[in-house]
């Protein structure tokens, strides 16, 4: 049976190595004439580059590569870890969906997956960091239970019995998040912004109609 220590000493190696694999291939996008020898993947099937080049194009790219490069560096600090794997697993599943099932190449599709199932594995190690989220029923800070005083009673169900004035005050963010979607953020990831915020606002507007207060 392995030992705590022999879990600790474990776990940090897979930690460093995950870090390891991130920082570098972030930093050879940023800075390619940097680190010249640091291989990236390769993109070569005709959605594979199209994705990419609108990826590009739209600034996600640039995104994904930030995110990993300061998960990256929390990793190898030993800094927010549970944070860091939580933001750079968002990134890696989509990695790894445009490597196995897009471009399907058989060796990028092995080290995507690869650096996923790290990612996920450590995820699990550190999964009582996570366990007030994955709660029913969690609170974010600055939340409380009583009705209009959270996420859920104002933007998931419109039963909960927010106040009125409650739902006025929501409204705010939901006009400021629609505006920002529809004027600021460019192309298909705009529409698909208003798209998301469909429901949140048919919500409003219900738990509008029925509030007595």
């Amino acid at each position: 049976m392995m030992r705590q220590d022999d879990m600790l000493r474990s776990l940090d190696l897979l930690r460093l190595a995950l870090g390891l694999i991130m920082v570098p291939t972030a930093l050879a996008y940023f800075l390619p004439d940097l680190l010249p020898w640091v291989r990236t993947a390769t993109w070569e099937g005709e959605m594979s580059l199209r994705l990419m080049d609108s990826l590009e194009t739209s600034g996600l790219l640039a995104v994904a590569k930030f995110v990993q490069l300061v998960g990256g560096l929390a990793l190898l600090l030993n800094r927010a870890v549970p944070f860091a794997l939580a933001a750079m697993v968002c990134v890696n599943v989509c990695g790894a969906f445009v490597a196995v099932l897009i471009e399907g190449a058989p060796g990028l599709s092995v080290m995507a997956l690869g650096v996923l199932a790290l990612n996920v594995l450590l995820m699990f190690a550190y999964i009582d960091a996570y366990r007030g989220v994955l709660a029913s029923g969690a609170l974010a800070d600055g939340e409380a239970e009583e009705p209009g005083a959270n996420y859920n009673s104002l933007f998931v169900n419109p039963l909960a019995g927010a106040s009125r004035k409650a739902l006025l005050v929501a409204l705010l963010p939901l006009l400021g998040a629609l505006w920002f979607f529809w004027k600021v953020v460019p192309f298909a990831n705009g529409t698909m912004g208003l798209y998301v915020l469909v429901l949140p606002a048919l919500v409003w507007v219900v738990a509008m109609a029925r509030a007595k207060t």
